[in-house]
């Protein structure tokens, strides 16, 4: 029984220790959590007591009275206690905004501030989403308040926002790895900020389409120049330019970006340009496929889109190496005579393009250095004569071909007469 009640007696004094160290710790959470409130408080003070009044005689801003309401509000800010509070996003948002607009002109001639001003811009960004976040959560608050907040820091952060847009630009077009990843954030926070964000969601402005696209092409360009970023996340950035006015951009640059790290996907996007592209540059990503299918030795395939491509586009400028890239691949499977019958139909169709009109000739002479026939050599050089009387005074489209032909067809008399075309 002796234990018993010896057991008994440490068990109660553990529990009044236990509940003595409870009672402490709520008092210091209490007392911690009243010190919070306190710097929050006179955060809002000091930045009240910072900013013009007419009635206390403030024209201007006493930036440092303000730089101890800064200093304060971001204790606040950091602390578990205000992090969630309103008020601490409301005041964070009025005294940054402070900071955004002294800097605003002045960054704009000496660039040594643009950091800091962009720095302040975004801060001015995020406290105003999430002091309006929390006011909309607030069961409290009427209906009438929460607008008249949304309206009021929506006015405040839009320039920010639009300042961040800028910079995003400026950074995707930067030198250095931390330019690409500032644009890339800055780039993505406008982006959410005006799709995702409550204080932007009834937002209205006729540039509004515009900016969001914009945004989004600064990121898809920031993120593909950064080192290590997955493709995967490159090619959605770029996709979502799909159907827009840049979409000739996603599709030339994707078309870059893959050109040495992935064949297959490479020609994956020079496909989905050459059956997708609308605009002008539309015909130029169907001959580079064209192009593509050519050196991947996909010679059928590319056949078949030349067809396509001298049919859509008669007038483009490489419609005509379409029509020899065609006829070279009819020399590479050995048909000769359909080749060269191709050749005359191209040379009528340029009859001004030396490459077209040499041709059909050339095509002769590809056919007698396959057969090694006499007869075959006689047509060529028959060939290359009629290029000699229609073209005499341009022996580069006719004096060396007919130079060889004569030396292997053993008519060395007449091969002497060319012999100073020869160059070989």
């Amino acid at each position: 029984m002796g234990k018993i009640q010896l057991l008994s007696t440490a068990l109660l004094m553990f529990a009044l220790t236990a509940n003595a160290q409870d009672k402490n710790a709520a008092k210091a959470e209490k007392e911690a959590a009243k010190e919070a409130q306190s710097v929050l408080k006179k955060a809002k003070q000091n930045y009240e007591m910072s900013i013009p009044n007419a009635q206390y005689g403030r024209k201007e801003t006493n930036f440092e009275k303000l730089d101890g309401a800064k200093n304060l509000i971001d204790q606040a800010l950091n602390n578990k206690y205000t992090s969630n509070d309103p008020n601490t996003y409301k005041v964070a948002t009025d005294i940054y905004f402070e900071y955004f607009k002294k800097n605003e002109e002045a960054a704009k001639t000496d660039e040594s501030l643009m950091p800091q001003f962009i720095s302040d811009a975004e801060k001015v960004v995020d406290y105003a989403i999430k002091y309006d976040s929390l006011v909309q959560l607030d069961p409290k608050k009427k209906d009438a308040e929460k607008t008249f907040v949304n309206e009021q820091y929506r006015n405040i952060a839009t320039n920010p926002l639009l300042q961040c847009l800028q910079a995003s630009q400026n950074y995707s077009n930067g030198e250095t790895q931390e330019d690409f990843k500032k644009g890339y954030n800055l780039s993505t926070k406008v982006v959410n900020a005006f799709t995702k964000s409550h204080l932007f969601s009834t937002f209205k402005n006729d540039n509004l389409e515009d900016w969001i696209l914009y945004s989004k092409t600064f990121r898809a360009q920031s993120l593909a120049s950064i080192e290590n970023a997955k493709p995967a996340d490159v090619e959605e950035a770029y996709k979502q330019l799909y159907g827009t006015k840049y979409e000739s951009v996603a599709f030339s640059s994707l078309i870059n970006y893959y050109q040495e790290r992935d064949k297959a996907k490479y020609m994956d996007i020079l496909k989905y340009a050459y059956e997708n592209a609308k605009d002008e540059n539309a015909a130029s990503f169907s001959f580079m496929y064209m192009q593509s299918l050519y050196q991947n030795d996909k010679k059928d395939e590319c056949e078949k889109v030349i067809d396509i491509l001298v049919k859509k586009y008669p007038d483009n400028d490489n419609t005509l190496n379409a029509y020899l890239m065609k006829g070279q691949i009819m020399f590479e499977k050995k048909k000769f005579d359909e080749a060269e019958k191709y050749f005359e139909e191209v040379a009528q169709k340029y009859p001004k393009e030396e490459a077209a009109i040499t041709m059909p000739a050339k095509c002769a002479w590809m056919k007698a250095q396959n057969s090694a026939l006499k007869a075959d050599r006689e047509h060529a050089i028959k060939l290359f004569k009629d290029l000699e009387a229609k073209y005499p005074d341009n022996p580069d489209l006719w004096g060396e071909p007919l130079y060889i032909l004569y030396n292997n067809n053993n008519q060395l008399q007449l091969r002497d007469k060319y012999k100073k075309y020869y160059k070989g």
